[in-house]
């Protein structure tokens, strides 16, 4: 997904959630914007163990549902790179 994730705009970082847990964030995801408008990829450099992971967005208010949705419980640090391109 990260040749897809280059041409999103808006990006969330979050540290690696809990088991399961990236599973059910990419079901909501796209249960709720679909599939084409979202995309996430492992953060760092190729081939580098990370425990962070970026989502990227189409629309900012559908970045800003997704932090509001799975916010709580994480570094909120995190949660503040959401940016536009």
């Amino acid at each position: 997904m990260r040749h897809r994730a280059q041409h999103l705009p808006r990006r969330v970082l979050i540290a690696l959630p809990p088991a399961g847990q990236l599973a059910t964030m990419r079901a909501w995801l796209d249960e709720n914007f679909g599939p084409a408008t979202w995309a996430s990829a492992p953060t760092g450099l190729g081939g580098v163990v990370n425990d962070a992971v970026a989502f990227y967005f189409v629309e900012p208010a559908d970045a800003r549902a997704f932090v509001d949705r799975f916010g709580c419980g994480y570094r909120a640090e995190a949660f503040l790179s959401v940016r536009s391109g």
